[in-house]
């Protein structure tokens, strides 16, 4: 990672290829059922902790060298899908995600989440660190550009509720520069740690 310029970051724990097959079967097979939608593309699938936004790479190397102590002492393990999540709650349906059965492991990840949020809110220049989302697991499967019929919502979530997901292993967290191409971002690690309950991990 170079000092030098500025980097678009985020921190997340990525995905398994088991946990990806199986929603790129479900996703190929909603395509063609549904309405007109923005389908999400494998390499968004991950569980972001924190946006760190455009910063500096001095910055990113700063809350590199103080997040990589700090997650080793959070447990990870694994993550159970729970099923459809819809954004918003009300009104016209925008987002459709896959969202997380509360366990120990995800409240271990909020917990990750908020500490991450603190390390990045003394690391990184306040006017441009402006991420103040809590933290929810969950995978963005969709955007809808148009709206749909309540019933095509009604079908994602039975869908969704009734896919049968591979566990998650959330076991380490990645800190990714995401570089915004014609085809879509692309996300290139920068820092990665393994989790408690893993083999201790060193910053890539």
């Amino acid at each position: 990672m170079s000092d030098a310029g500025r980097v678009r970051a985020f921190l997340a724990v990525p995905s398994s290829q088991a946990w990806i097959e199986s929603a790129q079967d479900l996703v190929a097979r909603l395509h063609r059922s549904l309405p007109d939608a923005s389908w999400t593309k494998p390499t968004s699938w991950h569980l972001t902790l924190v946006f760190l936004g455009e910063i500096m790479s001095v910055e990113a190397r700063r809350f590199a060298e103080e997040f990589g102590p700090a997650a080793r002492s959070f447990a990870g393990g694994e993550m159970s899908t729970s099923g459809a999540v819809v954004f918003p709650p009300h009104g016209p349906a925008r987002v459709l995600a896959a969202g997380f059965a509360s366990s120990a492991t995800t409240e271990s990840l909020v917990r990750l989440a908020r500490e991450a949020h603190s390390i990045a809110s003394r690391a990184i220049d306040r006017s441009t660190f402006t991420d103040h989302k809590p933290f929810h697991p969950h995978v963005t499967l969709a955007r809808i550009r148009r709206p749909w019929p309540p019933g095509s919502v009604d079908s994602f979530r039975k869908e969704l509720d009734a896919w049968k997901f591979p566990p998650w292993p959330a076991d380490r967290c990645v800190l990714y520069e995401s570089r915004l191409e014609r085809d879509g971002a692309v996300h290139t690690p920068m820092g990665e740690w393994n989790l408690a309950e893993s083999a201790p991990g060193v910053p890539a």
